[in-house]
C-alpha cells in the first residue's frame, strides 16, 4: 500500500534525468513493503509448483500413464490410472487455480487503489504543485512503479501456475478442459493483463474518488465486473472453426474443444432445430433420420486456441489499461487540484 508523498527540491545542479529517478526511487520507496511481500509470495508459489510439477511428470513416466493421453471415455487399465492421477495431483490442484482468480483483485484493491487517493485524502498531492516536479512526471513515477511490480508478481506466480498446471491439462484433456474458468484464468499472460487492467482501475479510482476505502471498494466492483464482461467476450475474440458431419449422432468437434454452439442438420447440411422427443425412443438415431435429422453441425474453439485466445484477451486488457492511463492523464491534467 502506497505512503504520502515527500518531495524534496532538488538542487539547479541536478539534472532532469537525476530527479525522475529520485522520484521513482521515493516511490519504490513508498511501495517497498508490498513488493517483498509479492516476490515473497510469488518465490513460494513457484517452488510449490516446481515441486509439484516434478512430482506429476515423474508419476506419469513411471506410471506409463502417457499411454491414456487424450482418453476422453478410458476404459479398463486407463480408467484406473487417470482417475488415481486425477485424485492425487488434480484434485490438490483445483483451489491454487480458483484462488488465482482473485489475484487482479488483489493488486487493484491493495496496490493500485490506495496508489493516489491517500495523496489526494492526506493533502500531500499540494506539494507537487510546489515543487519543480511536475504533476505528469509526478504520476508518472506513481504508476511506473506499481506497474512494473504487478508484471513482474503476477507474471512470476502465472508462469508458475502454468508449470504446474501443463502436465495434468495435456494428459487429462476433456477431463479437465482448458477453457473453463479454471484453469483458463489462472494460468498464462492473460493473468499479467488482468493484473494490470485491475491495478489501473484502482488508480483511475483513487485519482477521481480521493478517499482510499471508497477508492477500494470501487476497485473491487468494476474490477469483477470487467472480469464477467472479459469472460462474455473471451469466446469471440478469435474465429471459430464451423465443422458438419452427416450419418452420425456425435458431434463433429475434436475431444476437448470448447464448443460454443451445435446442434443437427438435415441430408442438405442445413441446420435443423434438435429433436427432445427422439431421447425417449427406442433407436434415438432411427428417430432422428426418420425426422430429417441426418448429422450434426458444431461452432469451437480447438484446443490449439488456448494461446491465441490468452494473447488477445491480454492484448484487450492492456488496451483497456491504456485507454485508463490516458483518463488519468486528462483527469490530471485538466481536473486535479
Amino acid at each position: 500500500m502506497s505512503g504520502s508523498l515527500t518531495v524534496n527540491r532538488p538542487s539547479a545542479r541536478t539534472s532532469s534525468g537525476l530527479r525522475l529517478r529520485g522520484l521513482t526511487w521515493l516511490v519504490w520507496r513508498q511501495n517497498r513493503l508490498a513488493f517483498w511481500i509479492g516476490i515473497g509470495v510469488a518465490v513460494a508459489v513457484a517452488a510449490y509448483a516446481i515441486v509439484r510439477h516434478q512430482e506429476m511428470t515423474t508419476a506419469i513416466a513411471q506410471g506409463h500413464i502417457d499411454a491414456c493421453r487424450g482418453t476422453t471415455v478410458p476404459a479398463g487399465e486407463c480408467s484406473h490410472k487417470l482417475n488415481s492421477f486425477t485424485q492425487t495431483y488434480q484434485f490438490p490442484m483445483r483451489r491454487p487455480l480458483q484462488a488465482m482468480l482473485a489475484l487482479p483483485l488483489v493488486f487493484g484493491v491493495f496496490l493500485g487503489g490506495p496508489q493516489l487517493a491517500q495523496e489526494f485524502e492526506s493533502g500531500t498531492y499540494r506539494t507537487v504543485c510546489t515543487q519543480s516536479v511536475t504533476r505528469l512526471r509526478w504520476f508518472a513515477a506513481k504508476l511506473l512503479v506499481p506497474v512494473v511490480l504487478t508484471v513482474l508478481i503476477s507474471g512470476t506466480i502465472a508462469a508458475a501456475m502454468t508449470w504446474w498446471w501443463q502436465p495434468a491439462g495435456s494428459l487429462l484433456g476433456g477431463w479437465f478442459p482448458w477453457w473453463q474458468w479454471y484453469p483458463y484464468d489462472g494460468v498464462g499472460p492473460v493473468v499479467v493483463g488482468l493484473s494490470v487492467l485491475s491495478l489501473l482501475i484502482g488508480v483511475t479510482a483513487g485519482l477521481i474518488l480521493r478517499r482510499t476505502v471508497l477508492a477500494m471498494g470501487a476497485t473491487v466492483v468494476l474490477s469483477a465486473g470487467a472480469m464477467y464482461l472479459l469472460h462474455s467476450l473471451r469466446g469471440h475474440l478469435l474465429p471459430t472453426t464451423l465443422a458438419t458431419v452427416q450419418h452420425t449422432t456425435d458431434s463433429p468437434a475434436p475431444a476437448n474443444a470448447w464448443v460454443l454452439a451445435e446442434g443437427a442438420v438435415d441430408a442438405a447440411g442445413r441446420r435443423v432445430p434438435d429433436l427432445p422427443d427422439c431421447y425417449a425412443a427406442d433407436d434415438y438415431a432411427k428417430c432422428l433420420v426418420q425426422h430429417g435429422r441426418t448429422g450434426r453441425w458444431a461452432e469451437f474453439h480447438p484446443s490449439s486456441h488456448l494461446w491465441p485466445l490468452q494473447w488477445a484477451e491480454t492484448g484487450l486488457c492492456l488496451l483497456l489499461a491504456a485507454a485508463l492511463t490516458g483518463l488519468c492523464v486528462w483527469w490530471i491534467r485538466h481536473r486535479a487540484a
